[in-house]
């Protein structure tokens, strides 16, 4: 996936950014289609919720698995703001107004902050749980995922790296999620 992040910023991300630029037309569908990874935290914040007030009325908390994925979807989220204030992308929308490109680390400014997507880590964050713990539902997860990434990068927001790094960052803690819960380890 690292691999696949450093293709695109070398060959793929500059054309497919222009070509999206030139089809603005389309853009209100593709927002719709990165409009999923929007209900992720609040699904998050609604499952530690009812979590907190069944543990104060003495009754079970939530499923492991319900609480795995607001742990992966919390865990994505601050990950993803930390690495965009390390690596310091430039947005499409920079790239094509002012020319800046590539990555500018530990700058503060909302010119930078492209890289990772966080909408795609904090979607795939919690659809990575259900890929690893619910194997049936991987097609609906993969798909899902797949619409929000095509729906950032065709409405401009994203370049592919930026994606496919917010798929990796999502992943990564998806997996660490997954293993802290599994049954034995505390």
């Amino acid at each position: 996936m690292a691999a696949a992040c450093v293709l695109c910023i070398l060959f793929v991300d500059k054309p497919v950014a222009a070509f999206w630029q030139q089809h603005q037309g389309l853009r209100p569908i593709f927002q719709a289609a990165a409009a999923p990874s929007l209900l992720a935290l609040p699904a998050a914040g609604l499952i530690l919720l009812i979590a907190l007030f069944q543990h104060l009325r003495g009754r079970a908390l939530p499923n492991r698995l319900w609480l795995t994925v607001a742990m992966a979807t919390l865990a994505a989220t601050a990950a993803k703001d930390e690495l965009k204030w390390v690596f310091g992308r430039a947005w499409p929308g920079t790239w094509l107004k002012y020319g800046v490109y590539g990555f500018h680390p530990f700058i503060e400014s909302i010119m930078y902050g492209a890289f990772p997507s966080g909408h795609t880590s904090y979607a795939a964050a919690p659809l990575g749980v259900l890929w690893i713990m619910r194997p049936h539902w991987r097609p609906v997860a993969g798909a899902i995922v797949l619409l929000v990434m095509t729906g950032l990068v065709c409405a401009d927001y994203h370049f592919v790296s930026d994606v496919l790094g917010g798929l990796l960052t999502g992943g990564f803690c998806a997996w660490a999620a997954v293993r802290l819960v599994e049954p034995g380890r505390g």
